[in-house]
């Protein structure tokens, strides 16, 4: 199958914002990065995110979420990175393709995954309530699935 390669710009437009707060860990080759990365965003063409190292375009990853219980990874081809506004430490903006159409599943449910664990982490935050993953999933799937991009 060959990838269709769109703008940068045409790419990074079609990405849905994730809570900032979710941690990503990758693995290039074997050798996992030593810093967590951030979660920037997820959509049916593959996550991207912020990492301390830059990768380069036609890089393999493995992509895995590791404050999630379930140890789910998802492999992309890095299709674009570039340095992020300058500060320190320097940090690198990457997107990934999914290498297999299946993926996009996978990613579906770790997206509403890290949804409900920041639900979870603002009611503990902002009202003191103490929820467990199960709670938090029922309450937000009752309050906000619907409204969860693609859901129509």
């Amino acid at each position: 199958m060959m990838a269709v390669r769109v703008s940068q710009h045409d790419e990074r437009r079609r990405f849905i914002r994730h809570p900032a707060c979710v941690p990503v860990r990758c693995e290039k080759q074997g050798v996992i990065a030593g810093d967590h990365h951030e979660l920037r965003d997820i959509s049916d063409g593959g996550p991207s995110f912020l990492a301390p190292e830059s990768y380069e375009p036609g890089d393999l990853l493995l992509v895995e979420f590791p404050t999630l219980k379930s140890r789910i990874g998802l492999s992309g081809e890095v299709m674009w990175a570039y340095p992020e506004k300058a500060g320190t430490p320097a940090r690198y903006a990457t997107g990934l393709r999914f290498l297999h159409p299946q993926t996009f599943l996978k990613a579906r449910i770790i997206e509403q995954l890290c949804h409900i664990e920041a639900y979870r982490e603002a009611q503990q935050r902002e009202c003191g309530r103490a929820l467990t993953s199960s709670e938090a999933a029922r309450e937000w799937i009752a309050l906000c699935a619907s409204r969860f991009p693609g859901a129509d």
